[in-house]
């Protein structure tokens, strides 16, 4: 299965919880149908197009951590512009258009982004606009104001794996690099010291911001890989990496 791979950071993230609309709280890491958002503005994809040109439905996300999770809160000052302001967005003469919505974001986010299941030619358009380093729309971290950089990592086969012991006999242990959706069969190997996130996620999502499948999943807080037992098909090799598509 082809493979492209990326990378993505900025200064801030806030990929929105929709349980959180009045004091939003940031998902750790990207969304499947967020990274779809991403791929849309990189090729020009209007936001009415890009669900079914990308192919919602089959395309599969894996997203990996490049630096541990680190969370802030602020307080944004935002503009009423609804009835608030004229048409320059300047406030009106004696009325208080402000107000401070309290935001959690992602400090220094970075993520690895591996992208397989798109049609043969939009894979290659996109490879080719990542490698020379261009986006057809500023690609954000969620909210507009949170700008990101990418960096083109690879174009490689991604190819089932069937786990091995320590001893390199058959067995059903695993090490991941990404976030690892959950599944009958599938035991992840907690280890002390370490913290770790399990949520649950939007993982498949139309054109009409409909979601039609959530994914529980577990990520490491440190960004290091992820070690279980079980689950056969989850994991995949990428080049020199093990990933599990969301």
């Amino acid at each position: 299965m082809r493979t492209l791979s990326f990378d993505i950071r900025g200064d801030l993230g806030l990929f929105k919880k929709p349980y959180s609309p009045m004091s939003p709280v940031s998902f750790p890491l990207p969304p499947p149908p967020s990274v779809l958002g991403m791929l849309g503005a990189v090729l020009g994809l209007g936001k009415e197009d890009y669900h079914q040109a990308l192919g919602w439905e089959q395309v599969r996300i894996a997203v990996g951590l490049r630096a541990p999770v680190r969370v802030f809160r602020a307080a944004l000052n935002l503009l009423q512009t609804k009835d608030g302001t004229d048409g320059y967005f300047r406030p009106r003469a004696g009325q208080n258009t402000h107000t401070q919505v309290p935001c959690e974001l992602l400090r220094e986010p970075s993520f690895r982004i591996y992208v397989a299941g798109l049609p043969d030619a939009l894979a290659d358009e996109l490879a080719d606009v990542l490698r020379a380093g261009r986006s057809a729309y500023t690609v954000t971290l969620g909210l507009a104001n949170c700008l990101a950089d990418l960096r083109w990592v690879g174009d490689d086969i991604a190819e089932p794996v069937k786990a091995r012991d320590q001893q390199g006999q058959d067995g059903s242990v695993w090490e991941a690099s990404t976030a690892v959706p959950l599944a009958p069969g599938l035991r992840i190997r907690y280890e002390e010291a370490r913290r770790y996130h399990r949520l649950r996620i939007p993982a498949c999502m139309d054109g009409q911001r409909v979601v039609h499948r959530y994914q529980e999943i577990v990520l490491a807080e440190d960004g290091q890989p992820i070690r279980g037992q079980g689950g056969m098909g989850v994991l995949y090799a990428v080049g020199s990496d093990f990933i599990a598509f969301l």
